[in-house]
């Protein structure tokens, strides 16, 4: 299965084709989900207008939540990352610990995580 991010959603969702060919790469070949966390993300920047896109992506979607396993690795994710001064926003970190902890790959445009990939994490992948 593969994840992926909020910004790699809204970037494919408003017709960017960088992020539309990083999805269709995967399509047919694994299952693709998003976490807890982009599923808000998408539903609280939704216009009246994108509803109905939205609800159908999502339907087609699995989605990872956030449990204790979960928490430790972002717990990790964040320690390591503040010990090198390479903070990045609380959500994106929790993203990447639910990826790391389910084994999973998070593929994501946010150059951000690449920072979280410079931490030995190979199932980070970003386009």
């Amino acid at each position: 299965m593969v994840i992926f991010d909020t910004n790699l959603l809204i970037d494919a969702l408003s017709g960017e084709s960088k992020a539309i060919k990083a999805i269709e790469a995967y399509k047919g070949r694994e299952s693709a989900a998003i976490t807890i966390l982009s599923k808000y993300e998408l539903l609280r920047g939704r216009k009246f207008s994108e509803q109905n896109t939205l609800d159908e992506l999502l339907s087609n979607l699995n989605v990872y939540g956030l449990n204790d396993a979960e928490i430790d690795v972002s717990a990790d994710v964040y320690r390591s990352l503040k010990e090198k001064g390479k903070l990045m926003d609380e959500f994106d970190i929790l993203i990447a610990g639910i990826a790391i902890a389910n084994n999973e790959k998070l593929v994501t445009s946010d150059t951000g995580f690449k920072e979280v990939k410079r931490l030995g994490y190979n199932n980070i992948d970003v386009v």
